[in-house]
């Protein structure tokens, strides 16, 4: 009764105004070791992604997170919002806050434990398991009815498969039939993302960011690339839910690397990759790795012209700047 009181007094305020929204203020949430933030989208700017918790949850308290949400709204009024710099946040007319099923976007991310060392990525302790449990806080929030049927959890960290609480909560939403997006380094082999590949409530995405072992071996800083490949071609059975990634930046940016990641593409079964960028070389001019420059942009071009060539379907990630990813569609 109380929930409906506020989110009737929410929409009675908000509802239909014209101001600086992004349907992931409704839609999105992120759980990461420390904290609990509103989305996973970042465009490198001070507060993004905005915070919902600067501590762990023990359980899913709505009235908190609703206040949280208003809070987002007000901000991003001003000239220094919480999500002040980001691309997806625009003036245009906000929509009712759902009475249910609000969450469209869950993130699982409260472990850094990985198996992998890539040298773009921003977590430098790549050994704790979660620091607290997600499966209470999920049974919570389908309790309190917000998750969407649509809703499509994505898995990232760390890497997914060595988490602890992995196998218990992929079954919790294959129990709930809720479709899961695994972000996987692809050296460990799981029985459990195969299945679920197999019924398609999962898909993987794995990147190996480059063609040679060589190349991943700078990158990744471990080397396990024929290994991470031979994984690649097992996923490839069920090839429609099977994505595999390359992170453009100056490390990777070779046409013999590209060349050799089509060929290895083609030949485990591949259907489906992604043209993707690395975010810091993107957004800031200060990047350890240097800007996104011409070199690169013509190199994504390329990979899109091969990919079509040998039919392969193709995705341009959301990452690159809108000028440059415009430059790639076109191309």
């Amino acid at each position: 009764m109380f929930k409906y009181y506020f989110i009737n007094k929410f929409n009675k305020k908000y509802a239909g105004k014209e101001l600086m929204f992004c349907p992931r203020i409704y839609e999105d949430i992120l759980f990461w070791p420390f904290s609990v933030h509103k989305c996973c989208y970042c465009t490198k700017a001070k507060n993004i992604p905005p915070i919902l918790s600067l501590y762990p949850p023990k359980k899913f308290n709505f009235y908190e997170y609703f206040s949280h949400i208003e809070r987002i709204i007000n901000s991003n009024q001003t000239t220094h919002g919480v999500c002040t710099g980001c691309k997806f946040l625009q003036k245009q007319k906000i929509p009712p806050f759902p009475y249910e099923k609000q969450i469209k976007f869950l993130t699982v991310n409260h472990f850094t434990k990985c198996n992998s060392n890539c040298i773009y990525c921003g977590i430098d302790k790549k050994t704790d398991d979660p620091k607290y449990r997600l499966l209470p806080i999920l049974k919570d929030m389908f309790k309190q009815k917000m998750i969407n049927k649509e809703c499509l959890v994505n898995w990232g960290g760390g890497e997914p498969v060595i988490c602890s609480e992995f196998e218990e909560i992929t079954q919790f939403f294959i129990k709930h039939n809720i479709r899961q997006a695994i972000n996987s380094s692809g050296i460990e082999f799981s029985e459990t993302i195969l299945q679920g590949l197999k019924t398609g409530i999962m898909s993987v995405q794995i990147s190996p960011d480059s063609g040679t072992e060589e190349t991943y071996k700078k990158i990744k800083r471990q080397n396990n690339f024929y290994k991470v490949w031979e994984n690649i071609k097992k996923y490839a059975q069920y090839t429609d839910m099977l994505f595999v990634k390359y992170i453009f930046f100056s490390l990777n940016a070779n046409e013999n690397d590209i060349n050799k990641f089509i060929e290895k593409c083609i030949d485990s079964g591949v259907k489906h990759i992604v043209i993707d960028c690395e975010s810091n070389s993107a957004n800031n001019p200060r990047s350890p790795f240097g800007p996104i420059d011409d070199n690169i942009i013509n190199l994504a071009c390329l990979m899109k012209k091969l990919a079509i060539k040998n039919n392969l379907q193709y995705e341009i990630s959301y990452q690159w700047r809108d000028e440059h990813k415009k430059i790639i569609e076109n191309a």
